[in-house]
């Protein structure tokens, strides 16, 4: 027996309400979504509140101990809420249950359900089988209509940097059916979508048969109705000219890259085990800006991370400055179990970590806020994603949010020409011509 807040058709069959809790990367964000169409597809009814709930599903991260620290805390409230509702169900899946998933039933005796992230696949026929339901299966899966999707292109990862737990917890690296690829970001097209985001822990190393990742771009862009391409992540040592090319002449890719530097001392990069020089990746940066005028680029950057002395760190620092990133995130090292820095001596005290964190965050800040103010009185073509409150939310092509007044829910989905009045260190706000 369900709790009461599920739904009883005229027929008498229930309707379950589900939650899904996202915590991680955008790869975590389309599987959860992935997953909420597959279980729609049974009957079931998304919910974003914990007292409507039937099911909670817990969608984990564990590439930091932050991140695992998290999704503890929220597993803890909802044993809190199960033992006024007996009857809900409670699944975990994700990075951390693949990691923990042991530590997680005994430390959680209340959890009904654990699938790691190796088996994500198959994560909703197993929800389908612990709340025995049997009714028939939609033809189609019920995808939402917004206006910009994530869509995996592949799992898992073969790079093995030393800190990372990724390829312990997701497996080796699996590029996806370039054709099936392409069929999901027609079908989202179909549904509304008017921008495509491809993720992959390494998006820029995709080869399906002969089908490379450039070549998967150029099949999306021929989807009529698609406005724009993002990807992400990038990896340094697999940015090759052919990325750049496509980037240049696409136009319906947009210009934006994230390339993860996470140091810029290459005594830390090969400790780190990143296959690359702070000189090459300085290269690929140079090399971007020359070819696409335009082209805003991120990063990812870890501190204090073992060895790294004061001198490591301003160099990280100095190249912050010396590229002026359109955003970066900054994270303390933490040690993951399984990997190789696990063994290493982690000798940056805490506080230190916290200081140099806090210095590149607030260097980044202030190159932000330099950047956006130069674009004040400009006119920016935006992609209008959402309307609230008679304001559209929607991004420049470089990934910008623009906040715009003008408009109306009529305009979802266009090119708007925007002149831009304020702006702030991650949002500009502006007036539609």
């Amino acid at each position: 027996m369900y709790n009461t807040q599920a739904v009883l058709t005229n027929n008498n069959e229930i309707i379950l309400n589900y939650l899904i809790e996202t915590i991680g990367c955008q790869m975590n964000v389309c599987e959860s979504d992935w997953l909420g169409s597959v279980l729609s597809t049974y009957g079931m009814s998304r919910v974003s509140s914990l007292s409507d709930a039937d099911i909670v599903i817990l969608n984990t991260c564990s590439v930091r101990y932050q991140a695992e620290q998290k999704a503890f805390s929220y597993l803890g409230r909802v044993e809190e809420f199960r033992q006024q509702n007996p009857d809900t169900k409670i699944v975990v899946t994700g990075c951390m249950a693949e990691r923990l998933g042991l530590k997680i039933k005994q430390r959680f005796k209340s959890v009904d359900l654990i699938v790691g992230a190796k088996d994500i696949d198959i994560t909703a026929l197993k929800i389908i089988d612990l709340c025995n339901i049997e009714a028939e299966k939609q033809e189609e899966l019920n995808i939402p209509s917004d206006i910009a999707r994530y869509v995996t292109i592949m799992r898992g990862c073969d790079n093995y940097c030393s800190y990372c737990v990724v390829p312990f917890v997701r497996g080796r690296e699996t590029s996806l059916d370039a054709e099936i690829i392409v069929k999901k970001c027609s079908l989202f097209v179909k549904n509304g979508a008017k921008e495509i985001m491809l993720l992959g822990q390494n998006v820029n190393s995709y080869q399906y048969n002969d089908v490379k990742f450039t070549s998967l771009i150029k099949k999306i862009s021929t989807i009529n109705g698609l406005e724009r391409i993002r990807f992400m992540t990038n990896h340094p040592k697999d940015l090759g000219d052919d990325l750049v090319s496509v980037m240049a002449t696409e136009p319906k890719v947009c210009s934006h890259i994230h390339i993860p530097m996470q140091s810029a001392s290459n005594k830390i990069l090969k400790a780190m085990d990143r296959k690359y020089t702070y000189e090459r990746y300085l290269e690929l940066i140079n090399k971007l800006r020359n070819v696409i005028t335009d082209v805003s680029i991120t990063t990812d950057i870890i501190v204090g991370f073992p060895g790294e002395t004061e001198s490591d760190f301003e160099k990280t620092l100095k190249a912050v400055k010396d590229i002026r990133f359109g955003g970066l995130y900054v994270f303390r090292y933490s040690p993951r179990p399984d990997t190789k820095a696990f063994e290493l001596i982690d000798d940056v005290p805490l506080e230190e970590k916290k200081r140099r964190h806090a210095i590149i965050l607030k260097e980044s800040n202030k190159i932000s806020v330099e950047i956006v103010a130069a674009m004040v009185g400009s006119m920016q073509q935006v992609l209008a994603e959402r309307f609230e409150n008679g304001v559209i939310e929607a991004r420049t092509r470089g990934g910008r949010k623009v906040f715009v007044k003008g408009g109306t829910g009529k305009d979802l989905g266009k090119h708007l020409n925007v002149v831009i009045k304020e702006a702030k260190i991650n949002s500009l706000f502006g007036d539609v011509v």
